[in-house]
């Protein structure tokens, strides 16, 4: 069995090998055949690879030796077989401050003077060197224990990212007025390597006239003063704050001038939001049944795929834990389910029931989203701004505050290209199109403005000052809305569009913009899509959702699904308890080693926490 496209490029791939290695491909042809069968020719392309990584390590000494060395792992990482230290937990920032930290170590230990810069690049750090200790700087590099395995190239941090294959010498570098070090770093598994592009960059500054002259701009200080002492700030004051990180974080030393606030630095505390429902739990779906027999409901408002529960949510949560470690508190609003594997003791994650938060009780159970978004503000501790996510929306690489927040407390929307369509609200019409036409008749009955946008299906940036203002200044719309126990024909869909217009409206939410993707597990296309997702892992957030309720392709689409998350997010966050209930990895979809990439926001200062 197999694509008999695929068996013929095996076998010609077969016919070129050396005879030494031919028993490892008869070895692994049951899982080549598993690869293909699920994958088609992108599995073969993952079993070519593991084929090469052999290849590689047997003929290369370098590669048999870095083998051998505790605590690495050979991992296919930028078109080749590359050594990465294995490291637990491994996010975005522990690479960027284990590359900053591994520097800034050997520094002080040979008394080299320093000081750490706020630059311009989102994922990586740098250090700032007098010109004139460059000798004495770069002989204690090359020779520190601390650094073995490092890699270095030439090149300004926020310039093109580097590949790990640009491995470059000290002798080659005595140009440069800037020098990126850093290390790969691989989770156990060797499923994720980050590398270059959260990279350490070193810059040597020149002194003129009693100021010492950065070599690139920066986002505070281009000449400070030679003679000024360094002061000592946490780590997380230049990587941001570093995920999983125990206690007080190690110090650095810097200018005073790199310790100032910023006028677009958000400094206000960001919390997240989660609603959450098992649609397999029985005595849910006992309450469903009987909610149900009242009356009668659109198709979409009670289709089980909108209540299926793919564990969505671990990688969610996952994905905040490697991209946005400054959320202070993620809380989980349920119907007093709780996932198995969700560690429910660790100190930022709370659960919310339903009925603390309900304004009237009566109106539960509910099987509305929209009604239980309406009561969000209400949720005991949250901060004033906070994120509300569905638990098919993914974070897919570093963001920051500021994509979602203006310092000044103003809240950003990302309107889509789709529109409402002007039609008044009909029978036929899906639950969610009739609560945007709801909105259009609230907002231009208020504002004398006709909103035509919908919405991108991204984190919502929300401020609980306009949500209480919404439910106070509409009450019976608000009220209806709380009182449907499925989507009804008088929702308002609150959280995901009336916020943001009432608040461009009364001058506290402005439009943003974020690279964003949505997929449909049913569309035919959507496994390429997830192999280009991997690929490239270039889009800031993304959802997958699931809109047809056909039992004839469930299985298949929930492991297409659980495959895609498992290799996008490997490592397991701390809101998980561990154990045997964490999945197994099952194979590689593509090449999913690629570096993330880089990228710069020069007018604001982002790692600040």
């Amino acid at each position: 069995m197999g694509n008999p496209e695929a068996s013929t490029l095996l076998r010609l791939y077969r016919r070129m090998l050396p005879h030494t290695l031919r028993h490892f491909l008869v070895r692994l042809v049951p899982a080549r055949n598993r690869l293909i069968l699920q994958n088609g020719l992108s599995g073969l392309g993952t079993f070519w690879r593991a084929l090469r990584k052999q290849v590689a390590v047997r003929t290369n000494k370098r590669l048999r030796q870095d083998a051998r060395r505790p605590g690495v792992k050979l991992v296919w990482y930028a078109r080749g077989v590359r050594a990465a230290e294995v490291t637990e937990g491994l996010t975005p920032s522990i690479a960027r401050s284990t590359n900053l930290l591994r520097v800034t170590d050997v520094l002080e230990r040979h008394g080299i003077p320093y000081f750490c810069v706020r630059g311009t690049s989102v994922t990586m750090t740098a250090v700032a060197i007098p010109a004139g200790e460059r000798r004495r700087a770069e002989r204690a590099l090359r020779v520190s224990p601390l650094l073995e395995g490092a890699l270095l190239a030439g090149g300004a941090a926020g310039g093109k990212p580097l590949h790990a294959d640009q491995r470059t010498s000290w002798s080659q570098t005595a140009e440069e007025s800037i020098l990126r070090i850093w290390w790969l770093l691989t989770d156990p598994e060797g499923r994720w390597t980050l590398g270059p592009n959260h990279a350490c960059a070193i810059e040597y500054w020149d002194e003129e006239n009693g100021l010492l002259i950065a070599p690139v701009p920066n986002l505070t200080a281009t000449a400070v003063l030679a003679s000024e002492n360094p002061v000592r700030v946490p780590v997380s004051h230049f990587t941001g704050q570093v995920s999983g990180m125990v206690g007080a974080p190690p110090q650095v030393a810097t200018r005073s001038e790199f310790t100032l606030s910023l006028p677009d630095e958000v400094t206000f505390p960001v919390d997240a939001v989660y609603t959450w429902v098992d649609g397999a739990d029985p005595e849910w779906i006992r309450r469903r049944a009987t909610a149900l027999g009242r009356t009668d409901y659109h198709e979409q408002a009670v289709s089980a795929a909108r209540f299926t529960s793919r564990d969505e949510l671990r990688y969610s949560l996952r994905s905040l834990h490697q991209f946005a470690p400054w959320l202070r508190t993620i809380y989980l609003v349920t119907d007093g389910q709780v996932p198995a594997w969700l560690h429910t003791a660790h100190p930022r994650l709370k659960v919310v029931p339903h009925s603390e938060i309900f304004s009237d009780a009566s109106a539960l159970p509910t099987f509305n989203s929209h009604a239980i978004e309406s009561q969000l503000h209400h949720i005991p501790g949250l901060s004033d701004h906070f994120l509300y996510f569905n638990d098919d929306v993914f974070l897919g690489r570093s963001v920051t505050p500021e994509e979602f927040f203006h310092a000044n407390g103003l809240s950003k929307y990302f309107p889509s290209n789709a529109l409402v369509p002007m039609t008044p609200p009909a029978a036929e019409d899906p639950p969610s199109e009739i609560a945007a036409k709801n909105n259009r008749v609230v907002i231009a009955g208020t504002f004398d403005r006709v909103l035509t946008r919908k919405m991108k299906h991204v984190p919502h940036s929300l401020r609980r000052d306009i949500l209480q203002e919404i439910e106070d200044r509409y009450p019976a719309e608000h009220r209806q809305t709380q009182h449907s126990h499925f989507r009804s024909p008088t929702d308002l869909s609150i959280t995901s569009s009336l916020h943001h217009y009432y608040g461009q409206q009364t001058s506290r939410s402005v439009p943003g913009r974020i690279r964003y993707t949505y997929l449909d597990l049913a569309a035919p296309n959507t496994g390429r899509h997830l192999n280009r997702l991997l690929a490239q892992r270039d889009y800031h957030t993304f959802c997958i959702n699931d809109t047809v309720d056909d039992p004839d392709t469930a299985e298949a689409r929930t492991a297409m699904l659980r495959s895609f998350l498992e290799t996008y997010f490997p490592v397991a966050s701390p809101y998980e308890r561990p154990g045997p209930d964490i999945p197994q990895h099952s194979f590689d979809l593509v090449d999913l080693t690629r570096p993330e990439p880089a990228y710069d926001l020069p007018n604001s200062v982002k790692w600040n926490q």
